[in-house]
């Protein structure tokens, strides 16, 4: 029988990965292509629309980021992009023209916050995966690459959460289907037009003996405080399991948005 410190440290893993099985999440895999009917978001900037599911085909269009395409069916031709093979897709453009466009320049989906839209696609250098988020600036784009722990995860949008300063939350949540496996998330600020990273926080099981938590508390949240970030890490430690023998720690720390940044480092190691 799984002890009382084992069940509290899963229960909101459990609920995380039920909610998770009734939403879609993304992964750089085949199971999570895009699908035939699928109305999707071009990634790329002047995207090559071509006559065949070739990088030396014809060009029919060149499509602007931001703009939609349908999903007619994935092909078997693949290409390598960005760290990826990636597969082409046969697709259909808005004025009707039929094409192919190359998978990893099909945005995984438009995410809108304050009134602007975000476009989100994988990269890969070396061993690490990026989440690329790239918004239309102009006429043109910019774009931010963000440091994925775990591949497997949806993107989710929030208001500002009480937080003055910012115009609101995009936050990349992690699918933990592991023991082991980063379930936790990125958190990203969006600020007078900019958009920037402020936190990565892992939550990691391992095998039934110990866990690790690490979470945002904000002002609208139960327990939040006004104008302040609440930081908590929580680790626990199963030494026993016949007399319940356990060990946890708790840290939490206030934060404050200022100039653009969360201060002070929450990253910082405790001092001796």
């Amino acid at each position: 029988m799984k002890t009382k410190f084992w069940i509290t440290a899963l229960t909101t893993l459990f609920t995380f990965s039920f909610n998770y099985a009734q939403d879609s999440y993304y992964c750089p895999t085949e199971a999570c292509s895009f699908q035939p009917g699928q109305k999707v978001y071009v990634f790329g900037n002047d995207t090559k629309l071509r006559s065949t599911p070739s990088a030396e085909s014809e060009v029919l269009e060149l499509l602007k980021i931001g703009e939609w395409i349908e999903i007619l069916e994935k092909t078997q031709f693949s290409w390598p992009y960005k760290g990826f093979d990636s597969p082409f897709y046969k697709v259909k453009y808005d004025d009707g023209v039929t094409g192919y466009v190359l998978g990893g320049l099909i945005s995984l989906e438009r995410k809108t916050l304050n009134g602007e839209n975000y476009y989100f696609a994988y990269s890969k250098k070396g061993k690490k995966t990026f989440l690329n988020i790239r918004s239309v600036k102009h006429g043109d784009y910019v774009e931010i690459k963000v440091p994925l722990s775990n591949t497997d995860f949806k993107i989710e949008v929030f208001d500002n959460k009480g937080i003055p300063g910012i115009d609101g939350i995009l936050y990349i949540n992690y699918f933990a289907e592991a023991c082991g496996v980063d379930g936790g998330g990125t958190y990203l600020f969006a600020h007078n037009g900019e958009l920037t990273p402020v936190g990565s926080l892992s939550q990691v099981t391992d095998s039934g003996v110990y866990f690790h938590s690490e979470r945002f508390i904000f002002p609208t949240d139960v327990g939040g405080l006004p104008d302040k970030i609440l930081f908590k890490k929580e680790q626990g430690e199963l030494y026993d399991e016949s007399t319940n023998w356990t060990k946890t720690t708790v840290e939490i720390r206030e934060l404050s948005w200022m100039d653009g940044q969360l201060v002070p480092n929450f990253n910082e190691p405790v001092p001796n």
